[in-house]
């Protein structure tokens, strides 16, 4: 094992790596077999599946689904070789491929339900959701039962019990089982964190740590030195699941297990130190994400005065001191030799660092301005909605989001056209026509049954009720998006190109409420911002009055 260098045994983190996918075979074990063992992490989709052959009847198809690179391979490797269920189940490992050059994988599927029956064993199939959806499509047609037990499944909204079953099949699926959670102590993944723990922790069983050990001795000015050693830290790792739990809900990444190893393989082996290779390398798919969120793009005063301070060679004694003490984490910064880019560097290792104490605290200077306030925030009232149970507090506490923070956000945007309402909390502009402003009266408030009664908090956000004039509106989902345009709306902020996602779910929204406040019986005028009239059905008369503008 002492011969293995970090960059070697870092390699099975690779998705270019032969350890990326796990296959039943004959090969000798050696020690990268090892190095990749260490990293196992049993998911909790692979415990409820063990859970659950456990009690599999004969004749049964259950259904392993995901996306590539989500682990299906590697967990029915496990139960092939497992003593206790390698004899009682038959195993397709890997529903794209086929038995044959000239078979498609639909054939090969059609191949293997012919060859089952009622007594046969239960069979374990490992499948994408996409070639899942394929087979109800394209299979053959003796297996419509089967087809339509795959199509129920794929419709089928999974908020029940698991696995998903109709008649002879049951569905095991990754999307069920989020790797991110929301999380009052900010432990935003305890998959990522166990499996940052496999590959870092300090223990003398570790492999991955024996290694380090030898090359930080052997070779300390090697930049995945430095890097594994930025890794190791438990506040660097915080730093990294929050960015990558951002990343699924700004984005919309799926982060598998294939792919989170290689973004670690990036981090550790890229050619910069760690907290520069976090925002290059536009190869790798979490990277690209992940790379919108650059410290290095907030461009506050004092992080600007900073980069400006420290380009131009200013006199720094704590960040002088701070730099020295750097050197014991094996990253250097020549003051006296000044690089190009140096300064973002430092701006990027502050921000990586601001939950870690290192030297004389120098980088926790700049510490607020890294906070995740609106992702926490967001994350708080995630959590109100998914525990409401109408106690007095919570009410109390989810009523002023309602009302300061969602429905003032809307009718901002909704009124941002007519700048006469913005004293007008109960008013919505309906649109101008030969210079006349027409709007009409609405009342917004929470739907607190619904909010009570239904299931409003899902994996990457939640929903809202509203009710508007008495009617109840169809739910509106909250994602994290939607959510800062609408801090950003009440904050005064104009809406641009760049927000297009969130606006088109707020024009949605606005419609819905606009429609319901059409059928109102009063509407207003505002004619040159300096006069109002207001129109009014009453029975089968409509009045006109003037009203002050």
């Amino acid at each position: 094992m002492s011969a293995i260098t970090l960059r070697q045994a870092l390699s099975v983190l690779a998705k270019s790596s032969s350890f990326s996918v796990t296959t039943v075979t004959d090969r000798k074990k050696d020690d990268f077999d090892k190095l990749k063992e260490q990293l196992f992490v049993e998911q909790d989709i692979e415990k409820d599946l063990r859970r659950y052959l456990d009690v599999a009847k004969p004749g049964e198809i259950i259904f392993l689904c995901g996306s590539s690179g989500d682990g299906k391979s590697e967990i029915l490797t496990r139960c092939k070789l497992d003593s206790h269920f390698q004899h009682k189940f038959s195993f397709h490992l890997d529903a794209t491929h086929s038995f044959g050059p000239r078979q498609s994988a639909i054939d090969a599927l059609n191949d293997l339900f012919r060859e089952h029956h009622q007594q046969s064993q239960p069979l374990l199939i490992g499948i994408n959701t996409g070639m899942l959806a394929n087979y109800a499509r394209e299979g053959d047609d003796e297996f419509k039962e089967l087809r339509s037990a795959i199509d129920s499944f794929l419709s089928a909204q999974q908020e029940g019990s698991r696995p998903y079953r109709n008649g002879n099949c049951s569905f095991f699926d990754f999307e069920h089982y989020p790797k991110f959670e929301f999380d009052e102590n900010k432990q935003y993944s305890l998959f990522i964190k166990k499996l940052l723990n496999n590959l870092t922790n300090d223990s003398d069983e570790n492999l991955f740590q024996f290694i380090f050990r030898s090359d930080e001795l052997n070779n300390p000015d090697l930049t995945e030195v430095a890097n594994f050693k930025l890794l190791c830290m438990s506040g660097v790792q915080d730093v990294l699941i929050t960015q990558l739990f951002k990343a699924r809900l700004i984005k919309d990444q799926f982060v598998t297990t294939r792919t989170l190893l290689d973004f670690l393989h990036h981090l550790l082996m890229g050619d910069g130190y760690l907290f520069d290779n976090l925002f290059t390398g536009k190869e790798n798919d979490l990277i690209n994400k992940v790379s919108d969120f650059d410290p290095a793009r907030l461009h506050t005063y004092e992080l600007d005065q900073f980069i400006l301070r420290y380009e131009l060679g200013l006199v720094d004694k704590e960040l002088d001191e701070f730099l020295i003490s750097l050197e014991k984490l094996h990253i250097k910064f020549n003051r006296q030799c000044v690089k190009p880019g140096d300064a973002t560097s430092l701006i990027r290792l502050f921000w990586l660092l601001q939950h870690e104490p290192v030297g004389n605290n120098y980088h926790h200077k700049f510490s607020k301005f890294f906070n995740e306030s609106l992702f926490e925030r967001y994350s708080e009232i995630w959590h109100w909605h998914k525990n409401y149970t109408a106690d007095s507090e919570q009410k109390k506490s989810l009523s002023r989001f309602y009302s300061f923070e969602l429905l003032a956000g809307i009718q901002r945007y909704a009124n941002r056209k007519a700048p006469e309402l913005s004293m007008q909390k109960e008013e919505i502009f309906l649109g101008e026509f030969g210079g006349v402003k027409i709007t009409a009266p609405v009342e917004m408030k929470p739907d607190w049954d619904a909010i009570k009664n239904k299931h409003t908090a899902y994996p990457t956000g939640f929903d809202v009720y509203l009710k508007v004039g008495g009617e109840t509106l169809s739910p509106v989902r909250i994602g994290l998006n939607l959510f800062e345009l609408l801090s950003k709306l009440n904050n005064g902020y104009r809406p641009n190109k760049y927000d297009k996602n969130a606006i088109v779910l707020l024009d949605e929204v606005v419609e819905l409420i606009t429609e319901k406040a059409k059928s109102s019986r009063e509407i207003k005028f505002y004619v040159g911002g300096t006069r109002v009239y207001r129109a009014k059905a009453d029975d089968d008369m409509i009045s006109i009055s003037g009203m002050e503008g």
